[in-house]
């Protein structure tokens, strides 16, 4: 049965991992690596979206904000003073960061009651993250950048945990994602990533609300989903997903229930010391 951990002591890497892949959230809190961070991400979103970012809905009109986003984005991926802080985050909590590769720090922001599908500011559907990535011993991270509320979080379905979900993932082709990628930018009409076809109800979901300086694993098996966000604020928050280089080499990792992926994105994760790619793309 999963559980609900909050520590303020660093967990070792196959400690956690073992954890994880047996579907437990784990909530790490007290870290000042992780505050750091926090602050080096708020300063950024200053600089983007105004001295007050949880109200940039009502200075700019969805199509602009989307553009803010993106280009805000692409600034937080850039900035290697966020790179180096995360690294230390990581190190901190007890990853072992000379055997563990990630996707990037991603910056997101979810609009106050944004309607529009834009796609860098509207919530995410119902998903497992494995679906797209097919890489069971995947480990997502996540964390606000700004306080959130059961209304503007991230929410889970534990009991899915290892019950099939129907979803699209056996049509998704990440080759393909990146064929669009190039050829119509950023706002290809391609979907990011698989989703549920058959979600839950809302009535089985949990948000988990933790505050700035929190850092929230989960395994990328997990199923959940952005709350969408009916409130008057937007929210702002921080996801980046790792994957231990000795576990995929060993089999080990969450349970691969319903996942249908024809590729697996090796290539998406590099090492967090020397940069090299985790793979190719299978």
């Amino acid at each position: 049965m999963a559980s609900f951990l909050l520590t303020s002591s660093p967990l070792p890497e196959e400690a956690r991992n073992q954890r994880v892949y047996q579907g437990d959230l784990i909530v790490f809190r007290g870290f000042a690596a992780v505050t750091y961070l926090v602050d080096g991400l708020r300063a950024i979103c200053r600089q983007h979206l105004g001295a007050d970012p949880e109200s940039v809905h009502e200075r700019l009109p969805e199509a602009a904000l989307n553009a803010a986003a993106q280009a805000l984005r692409d600034a937080v991926a850039a900035d290697d003073t966020v790179t180096a802080l995360l690294r230390t985050a990581l190190q901190d909590v007890g990853v072992g960061i000379d055997d563990t590769f990630g996707d990037g720090l991603e910056l997101r922001v979810q609009s106050a009651s944004s309607r529009s599908g834009a796609r860098r500011i509207s919530p995410l559907g119902v998903h497992r993250d494995t679906w797209g990535s097919n890489i069971m011993a995947q480990t997502n991270w996540w964390a606000p950048v700004w306080p959130t509320t059961p209304e503007r979080t991230i929410a889970f379905f534990p009991t899915y945990f290892e019950r099939p979900v129907p979803n699209n993932s056996e049509g998704w082709d990440f080759r393909e994602l990146l064929r669009r990628l190039k050829a119509d930018g950023p706002d290809t009409d391609y979907p990011l990533l698989p989703l549920a076809t058959d979600p839950p109800g809302w009535e089985d979901a949990m948000p988990v609300s933790i505050e700035p300086g929190d850092l929230l694993c989960f395994s990328g098996v997990h199923l959940h989903a952005s709350v969408p966000n009916a409130t008057d604020r937007t929210r702002l928050s921080f996801e980046l997903r790792t994957v231990n280089r000795g576990d995929v080499l060993a089999g080990r990792g969450a349970p691969n229930v319903d996942g249908t992926a024809i590729r697996t994105t090796y290539q998406l994760f590099r090492g967090l010391t020397h940069g090299e790619r985790l793979g190719p793309l299978e």
